[in-house]
């Protein structure tokens, strides 16, 4: 959300494709969109949540259909990684490069393209490299019995010290992937 009221200059109409409307991961991620939204950016205005089935042909179908509906629209945001590349191609055959703005939840080699051609200005995901190491670290300490249940942080090395939050450890801020580092990610 801080990403796309960036974008937007913290006004204006944004619609989200999700996977599901179902989906408890994207029920979440919607929750805290809106929390996020209701708390810092009331001028920014959702106008519409659509379903694409984890499908990109889906998502690019939904765009158009929300680009032809919404004459205001001015982002885009998809929060599961095929739907990026959909909405992103929408954008990019209705013309809106620019004037449409295309965000997400995805991979860097799925959207390189899109990146480079200014039609998605950010992706968003973990650096998956420090979700890696940080897994294993944290799956050495518990089979080492170095990390007990109800502990409350664990330092991750080179990563720093993490809270531990009930059996969850969050790596913290979702890296942002654009035209000045996508390139050095191949995933």
């Amino acid at each position: 959300m801080d990403e796309a009221a960036r974008l937007c200059d913290n006004a204006g109409e944004f619609a989200i494709i999700t996977a599901s409307l179902t989906a408890g991961n994207m029920i979440e991620w919607q929750k805290c969109i809106q929390a996020r939204r209701a708390a810092k950016y009331p001028e920014m205005k959702m106008v519409a949540l659509r379903p694409c089935d984890d499908l990109k042909d889906k998502a690019q179908s939904e765009a158009t259909a929300l680009l032809g509906a919404n004459p205001k629209l001015k982002l885009i945001m998809a929060i599961c990684s095929p739907a990026v590349p959909g909405a992103a191609e929408a954008v990019k055959q209705a013309g809106k490069v620019g004037q449409v703005k295309v965000i997400g939840l995805g991979l860097p080699n799925e959207n390189k393209r899109y990146v480079h051609e200014g039609v998605t200005d950010s992706v968003i995901l973990w650096n998956t490299e420090q979700l890696g190491y940080l897994t294993v670290l944290v799956a050495k300490a518990v089979a080492q019995g170095e990390l007990k249940a109800g502990a409350k942080s664990i330092n991750a090395g080179t990563l720093g010290n993490f809270e531990i939050v009930g059996d969850n450890i969050l790596l913290g801020t979702p890296f942002i992937f654009n035209r000045t580092n996508i390139d050095q990610f191949d995933f």
